[in-house]
Order: structure tokens, then C-alpha cells, then sequence
């Protein structure tokens, strides 16, 4: 939805805030990460784009 590279570094900047590395992002810190970027997902998506992207994270973390 924000290619990859916009999604990259939205994952780094974000990352950084919350004071974890991108490599060892765990399973369990999705639901976190995703609530955390909604707000700036939904500048380029739209509010319903962002709710879409945070639940695919969330289901992310269910998966393991």
C-alpha cells in the first residue's frame, strides 16, 4: 500500500522511537508498533487504510 521503501523507513523511524531494533522485532511487539505508526499511516492512507494496515500487523502477531 506505501511501497516498500516508504514503508521502510516508516518502520525504521518508528522503530527508533519506541527504542527497537528492526531486526529483532518480535511477534509479540506488533500490536504496539502498529497502534504507534496508525497516526502517520493515516496521512497516507486515509483513517480506514490505516485501520486496515494495523489489523494486518495485528494478525501478524497471531501467526507468530
Amino acid at each position: 500500500m506505501l511501497g516498500e521503501a516508504t514503508a521502510a523507513n516508516l518502520l525504521r523511524h518508528y522503530c527508533v522511537k519506541m527504542r527497537m531494533s528492526v531486526e529483532d522485532i518480535h511477534s509479540d511487539q506488533l500490536p504496539q508498533l502498529a497502534e504507534a505508526m496508525r497516526p502517520m499511516l493515516a496521512v497516507w492512507l486515509g483513517s480506514e487504510g490505516a485501520a486496515q494496515v494495523a489489523q494486518e500487523l495485528r494478525q501478524l502477531e497471531a501467526r507468530g
